[in-house]
């Protein structure tokens, strides 16, 4: 079996995975999920439209994929007790995750704050139910708005094979990358409706231009 830890350096080129995706990859999507015409006071109507755009770019996406799901979460030196405890009501018990570590952030006010730097706890496990990364999106997904369960962590989903990673970051958006853009360009053309216009002319030069 793969190393992920290893895989991301080698294939993404960056010891971890960042938040925002969309900006360190040049084949980069960014898609609207909540949407600014669905108001988080209607919160179930909001998750249920960010939730069905994401399973249906993730089902797209990951047709014919082998699908690790990485978690990463904040904290100090030590990784947060029961980060993983959620991933229970999706059949994920805290076994069948690998620990691939921490990495310091650096972080100068968390330092001079608290003494102490800021850690980025990862763990991960392969998805071999694809039924799983539907569950999965909707732990990533309800934090925010409320809706339980939830992850409190950010969920990446890899395919290592294609070189393609999906970042739902919360109920507004989700990043879509890969290391080159011919595996986005049928993606871009089919949810061109629901691809985030501020950044659309960016996502353009790349899948039109280019």
């Amino acid at each position: 079996m793969i190393d992920p830890k290893k895989e991301i350096e080698t294939v993404f080129g960056c010891t971890e995975l960042p938040h925002g995706l969309f900006y360190e990859f040049e084949a980069a999507l960014r898609f609207e999920l909540g949407g600014e015409d669905v108001s988080t006071k209607r919160p179930i109507k909001r998750f249920i439209q960010a939730f069905e755009r994401a399973d249906a770019v993730a089902a797209e996406l990951f047709a014919r994929s082998s699908v690790w799901l990485l978690s990463s979460t904040f904290g100090d030196a030590s990784p947060p007790k029961k980060h993983l405890k959620p991933f229970k009501t999706i059949g994920l018990s805290r076994s069948v995750f690998a620990d691939f570590g921490a990495v310091a952030q650096n972080d100068a006010d968390h330092i001079e704050e608290f003494g102490e730097d800021l850690y980025r706890h990862w763990a991960g496990t392969l998805l071999g139910d694809p039924d799983l990364i539907k569950e999965a999106l909707w732990l990533a997904l309800g934090s925010e708005l409320g809706i339980r369960p939830a992850a409190n962590a950010s969920l990446y989903f890899v395919d290592f094979e294609n070189q393609i990673v999906l970042h739902p970051y919360d109920d507004r958006g989700m990043d879509v990358i890969a290391t080159r853009r011919e595996p986005l360009s049928d993606l871009y053309r089919s949810r061109h409706s629901w691809l985030l216009e501020y950044d659309m002319a960016r996502m353009r030069t790349v899948f039109e231009e280019a």
